[in-house]
């Protein structure tokens, strides 16, 4: 019996840069496109539903169809960006979801919006795994947590301002014109994107296959990990807006102020600081971007727990940033988890099981079985309570990992 390997850093490259669009800038305006063309839906879906006379659970499929085949996607996308390199996948992945995207404003039924809704989900899966290995390539590893928070300030950004934009545009102009807003843009993207500076493709491994390292302990335990945590996240986004609208009674107008702020002020700068941060405990021990995960997971969970409790609007609103901002670091340095444990050979694959698994098991699954709970205890405060419970046990998986990450350094040595 073979034993597991040990988890490895990605080297920085030693080859000269390639010629083309430097990929931080270009890749965190992609990925706040990214996230702005998946989550203006969620804005807006009173709007679509009475447009089609849905039941919400026809208006949740939009969603789950979204999600699920998001993570099919990306499980293809990782074995093929590590035959033909990243920027032909990036290129092909920008160009569908924004062409998706005006295919949903153009919808005339149900079905064909759930088509356009799900081949968004297979651009944005192509996209995403090799966006992560591509940049974490790019940038040095002392470096690396920090560049994954500044593209992840994309997805902060991105999917405060879809909601905003879901919620402000489509009763005064029509949810079709806010799709328009949403996916013209990234047909230009997708003309950058193929010009960015990657290699041309990744060399092929010579020794231990994918697999080994997939189902490494450390791995899989990351990968549980990453499942509650995109869980809680999942959860929140999808029902914060009739938690803050419908029970906490705030009005739209204030409801997007405040989405706004979470989103500018706690979301970006939590995946920032994420990533700053986890650099800072990678300097001293293996396994700091992991540290920084469990770390905030853990300390969130106190102001979590009781913005979810209390009524007033002061008190829910200060403890809402707070548990915003913390939990918001995982985005940063959750990248760099995945590509430390394995070689760069196989970098793409392990984003895109890791995406793969998050979204199935984590992403997907979450709004229903919220729902489901909002029905039996008539409270979306209650049952986002099990939310916070995921964050929790998130956390102490991230630090699992961070032990058995320094650990192996160690052994090693």
């Amino acid at each position: 019996m073979t034993a597991a390997p040990h988890p490895v850093s990605t080297p920085s490259p030693t080859t000269a840069r390639p010629r083309g669009i430097r990929p931080l800038p270009l890749l965190t305006l992609v990925n706040y496109f990214n996230y702005l063309d998946r989550q203006i839906v969620y804005g807006m879906t009173p709007f679509i539903g009475q447009a089609f006379s849905l039941s919400n659970s026809e208006l949740g499929m939009l969603a789950t169809v979204n999600l699920v085949v998001f993570a099919i996607a990306s499980i293809v996308a990782g074995p093929v960006g590590d035959r033909i390199g990243p920027r032909k996948v990036i290129f092909t992945g920008v160009a569908v979801w924004s062409i998706a995207t005006i295919g949903s404003a153009l919808s005339t039924s149900y079905p064909m919006l759930l088509f356009f809704r799900a081949l968004v989900g297979v651009g944005e899966g192509a996209y995403g795994p090799n966006a992560n290995t591509l940049l974490c390539a790019d940038a040095p590893p002392e470096k690396r947590g920090r560049a994954l928070g500044i593209y992840n300030v994309g997805m902060a950004l991105g999917g405060t301002s879809g909601l905003i934009l879901g919620t402000l545009l489509a009763p005064r102009f029509g949810w079709r014109a806010a799709l328009w807003v949403a996916g013209g843009p990234s047909m230009l993207l997708a003309l950058a994107s193929a010009f960015v500076a990657a290699p041309a493709r990744l060399e092929r491994p010579k020794a231990l296959p994918a697999w080994s390292y997939l189902k490494s302990p450390t791995y899989l335990i990351a990968l549980l990990g990453g499942v509650f945590a995109t869980f809680g996240a999942s959860a929140l986004i999808f029902w914060i807006r009739q938690l803050i609208i419908e029970e906490r009674h705030i009005s739209d107008v204030s409801a997007s102020i405040f989405m706004l702020f979470v989103g500018l002020g706690c979301g970006a700068g939590g995946v920032i600081v994420g990533g700053y941060l986890g650099d800072a405990f990678n300097k001293r021990a293996r396994g700091g971007h992991a540290k920084a995960i469990g770390l905030s997971m853990l300390l969130a969970v106190p102001f979590g727990v009781p913005a979810l409790l209390v009524q007033s609007h002061i008190p829910f609103m200060i403890l809402t940033a707070a548990s915003a901002f913390l939990l918001s670091v995982y985005n940063g340095p959750s990248a760099a988890v995945v590509d430390e444990l394995g070689p760069p050979q196989y970098a793409v694959t392990l984003q895109a099981v890791f995406m793969f698994g998050i979204h199935v098991l984590g992403n997907a699954p979450a709004p229903p079985m919220i729902g489901w709970i909002v029905d039996y205890t008539h409270s979306v405060a209650t049952a986002l309570q099990a939310a916070m419970v995921a964050f929790g046990l998130s956390g102490v998986l991230f630090m699992i990992v961070a032990r058995r990450q320094r650990l192996a350094v160690k052994a090693v040595e």
